[in-house]
């Protein structure tokens, strides 16, 4: 990987994505979209910033700013066809994303391990688990690609419920999910078990919130922790959740969990 390959990639990037707008026909599809360029655009930034936080060679990090912008570009043609985010209401995300690439031929000048790095980092950004068994150099940057998303994911929703959510509901953001009181029994105690939950187990705007805070237990690298604790992300999201005893252990736990981690040589 060097400088001209990723400024190509940018390139087709740039070009791809623009064909999704509507030019001021469809506002809601026009929002959606800029979402997901400005998302992949920050997750480019953020896992270039862990990775030089990790002292990784030059090549290494441009790799990896090319895993962060191509890892959802899926979810373009996602919401032009089903004018959803959610993979269990219209396709895997990831699997599309890898498609789209291989039907664009916009690999084919990267060696072959730069490309597998690449597509499997896009398959497996989101899974519940990384696979066992896969090569280790793959799943290193499948995980800094996975703490680089979730940085800007928090970042995404705790601007929408801190500033946009009392003035404008996005379906986008919100996954059509119902604000319903109460929360997933099966989400709270696995969170108060330090363990991230399954998706499947969301079943309202309560457990969504939750959900993410769970993601905590999946974070990799200490710079990682470092930027979740500079942020506060953890209070904020805990901030629009109901004060329950349940919310308080969750937030508890997950409070431990982040000091724990964030002390130096962990």
């Amino acid at each position: 990987m060097n400088r001209d390959t990723v400024r190509h990639l940018q390139a087709f990037f740039d070009e791809y994505v623009s064909g999704f707008y509507s030019q001021g026909e469809d506002q809601e599809n026009d929002w959606a979209i800029r979402l997901k360029e400005d998302h992949s655009q920050r997750v480019r930034e953020n896992i270039i910033w862990i990775s030089r936080q990790l002292l990784l060679p030059e090549q290494d990090i441009l790799l990896a700013g090319v895993l962060g912008l191509f890892h959802d570009i899926g979810r373009f043609s996602q919401y032009i066809t089903y004018r959803t985010f959610r993979d269990d209401l219209s396709e895997n995300h990831a699997e599309l994303g890898v498609k789209e690439l291989a039907g664009a031929h916009v690999l084919n000048d990267v060696s072959m391990e730069e490309r597998r790095i690449i597509e499997k980092g896009i398959l497996y950004h989101n899974l519940y688990a990384l696979p066992e068994g896969e090569d280790p150099r793959c799943l290193f940057f499948c995980r800094l690609l996975r703490d680089a998303d979730k940085l800007d994911i928090w970042n995404v929703i705790i601007q929408y419920y801190h500033t946009e959510k009392d003035n404008h509901s996005r379906p986008a953001i919100e996954l059509g999910l119902p604000d319903t009181p109460g929360c997933s029994q099966s989400i709270l105690r696995d969170l108060c078990s330090a363990k991230s939950s399954l998706s499947s187990a969301v079943k309202n705007l309560n457990d969504f919130k939750l959900l993410q805070i769970g993601w905590l237990y999946d974070i990799n690298f200490h710079p990682t922790f470092q930027e979740i604790d500079k942020r506060n992300y953890l209070k904020s999201m805990v901030s629009v959740l109901p004060e329950t005893e349940d919310i308080k252990k969750v937030a508890e736990t997950a409070e431990q969990y982040l000091a724990m981690h964030v002390q130096p040589n962990r």
